[in-house]
């Protein structure tokens, strides 16, 4: 809440618990340390943030200052970022697949910072259409952005939205019904680690109990047109390490009958669609980590997509 404005008394206590967020008792306050970032506001150490840092130093240089909790950017992608919610992987053996986009964060409570980047990942496939290469496992990084926030994280979450969304989801074969083999679109998260494509198998039935989401629903090959879907907030952590919040599209494994297929997309073809990664601390501090709408020229051709396939082919 901001310190009253001008005309209201106000003390530098005031002024201290404002930047701190009422969270730490602290002594021998200086004015100067409140004033100046890298100079110490009291017992406790300094606490960035100032309406002015230059002398000479007033109290009521900080009528109506407010102290946020996040910084005002999270900052920028600059690497990678037409990987975002774009990649696709073919497997030609009949096996599982699995592509995602996820947002991977790590807490440090020591020097309280939040570092994160997006991370798009391919697992599991004999065949890569947008590479071209046969490696099992496909990885591409955003750069790695480092946050500082300020006061104590009593609680951290994370939540992602999504808007106008197609879901395709086909699958099928000899004597086997298309619904048992359709691929599946997921939003998961972790609380204690960085996910990427290992983290959901087997058509996403393996792996992450209670932390996901089927966004596809009812197994069928009927596709899901134009959903706007908000997953979360979900409980992230307050202590140092990692934790991480994204969306997935998963494949059937096929078996070993030639023809059978299964397919799961995540798609977003229309202008205005689009995707967005917010955090929030102590229920009330949010801050957007990364958002993006897609406009036309992004979307001409086959549109962004996350995309896992598989088909059985012929041993000739």
């Amino acid at each position: 809440m901001p310190l009253p404005g001008s005309g209201s008394q106000i003390g530098m206590n005031q002024i201290l618990q404002e930047k701190q967020g009422n969270s730490t008792a602290r002594t021998n306050v200086s004015l100067k340390g409140l004033s100046v970032d890298g100079v110490d506001d009291s017992s406790g150490g300094d606490i960035a943030g100032t309406p002015d840092g230059n002398a000479p130093y007033a109290m009521s240089e900080f009528h109506g200052y407010s102290q946020s909790f996040w910084p005002a950017s999270a900052g920028t992608i600059t690497t990678n970022e037409n990987r975002i919610l774009n990649a696709q992987v073919t497997d030609e053996l009949g096996n599982d697949t699995t592509v995602c986009t996820v947002l991977h964060m790590t807490v440090n409570t020591s020097n309280n910072t939040l570092s994160w980047k997006l991370q798009t990942d391919i697992n599991n496939a004999n065949e890569r259409d947008f590479s071209g290469t046969t490696s099992l496992d496909e990885t591409f990084n955003t750069n790695t952005n480092t946050i500082s926030y300020n006061g104590t994280l009593s609680s951290l979450e994370a939540r992602m939205v999504i808007t106008d969304m197609d879901i395709q989801r086909a699958g099928g074969g000899n004597s086997f019904t298309s619904a048992s083999f359709a691929g599946r679109v997921w939003a998961a998260h972790s609380s204690t680690e960085h996910l990427d494509g290992s983290s959901l198998s087997n058509n996403g039935d393996t792996g992450l109990a209670g932390q996901k989401q089927k966004l596809s629903g009812t197994d069928s090959t009927n596709d899901l047109q134009n959903q706007d879907v908000t997953y979360g907030y979900k409980t992230m952590r307050t202590t140092s390490g990692d934790c991480s919040i994204g969306l997935f599209a998963t494949n059937e494994d096929v078996g070993s009958t030639t023809g059978n297929f299964s397919d799961g997309t995540a798609r977003f073809n229309n202008s205005g669609a689009g995707v967005s990664w917010q955090i929030r601390a102590n229920g009330t501090e949010v801050l957007t980590v990364f958002a993006h709408t897609y406009n036309s020229s992004e979307l001409s051709g086959n549109g962004r997509r996350l995309n896992a396939s598989t088909v059985r082919e012929g041993t000739t």
